[in-house]
């Protein structure tokens, strides 16, 4: 997968510790909502994908057990060796983590009872191929559980970071902004989920509460996708950037980061 130069492995590696930053009061109960989703029992088997430092999949290897074992797969380096410490402090030994185009991952046995991705499917070159091929990875009646965000949220902060950087630099929208539009509503995630051949879809919309200063904007802006947007700038723009970021989250009294996501699952027989 790639965006423009660099891989999204790339962007989210190289700011792995800021994106971890964020796990407590961002991709943590992100995570844990949509493991609570797909609810994966006891001895199942579970497969994350664009799994990130592991928000989603350390509560599944919770849930299923040392009888159960959770892949969890991403390109990003820097975040997978965030998960495999997590793991290691919890001392979880059902779970692993695996550097690997999630498309391509070889599937054990029958298939996987549970295959999650939390806001990694609009990000897929082809968001309906390649989800399809996530579906095929399932056992006949396993399901697939999709985290995306809903329409509007991150709004003010999105919007202040794309103005200041727009000042130094044209950006072109990118293609997962227009992917994402397409599921970013409980009706059309539910849609696309029918339309990729799932049956009695289900979609859930949870809202939390997430503070935001200056400071932990910007570390966000460093340490997720939009890095990218930062890329072949000279350290002064970049600075510049920051500088005008600042004041545009002053001006629009944005102190509240908007974190609304839809979670979708339907079943695939496989």
């Amino acid at each position: 997968m790639t965006t423009g130069e660099n891989t999204v492995g790339d962007v989210f590696s190289a700011g792995a510790e800021q994106f971890h930053h964020w796990s407590p009061v961002l991709w943590d109960p992100i995570g844990a909502a949509t493991a609570a989703v797909a609810a994966p029992a006891v001895g199942e088997s579970v497969l994350d994908a664009c799994c990130g430092a592991g928000a989603s999949a350390l509560p599944a290897a919770r849930a299923v057990g040392p009888a159960g074992r959770v892949d969890a797969v991403d390109l990003a380096a820097g975040l997978l060796a965030i998960g495999e410490r997590r793991a290691r402090e919890e001392g979880l030994e059902n779970i692993r983590f695996h550097r690997h185009e999630v498309t391509s991952w070889p599937v054990p046995g029958a298939g996987y009872d549970v295959v999650m991705c939390a806001l990694g499917v609009f990000f897929f070159p082809d968001m309906d191929r390649d989800s399809a091929a996530l579906t095929r990875m399932l056992r006949p009646g396993g399901r697939f559980v999709v985290t995306v965000w809903e329409k509007g949220a991150l709004g003010g902060w999105q919007s202040a970071l794309v103005g200041a950087v727009e000042t130094e630099r044209h950006l072109p929208r990118p293609p997962q902004r227009d992917q994402l539009a397409r599921i970013d509503t409980a009706d059309t995630l539910a849609a696309w989920l029918t339309d990729l051949g799932g049956s009695e879809p289900r979609v859930g919309r949870r809202r939390f509460d997430a503070p935001l200063s200056p400071d932990t904007a910007w570390t966000l802006a460093t340490g997720s996708g939009t890095r990218r947007m930062l890329d072949g700038l000279s350290p002064d723009a970049v600075e510049r950037v920051r500088a005008e970021f600042t004041a545009r989250l002053t001006a629009n009294e944005v102190t509240d980061l908007d974190v609304r996501v839809l979670t979708g699952t339907a079943r695939f027989s496989g």
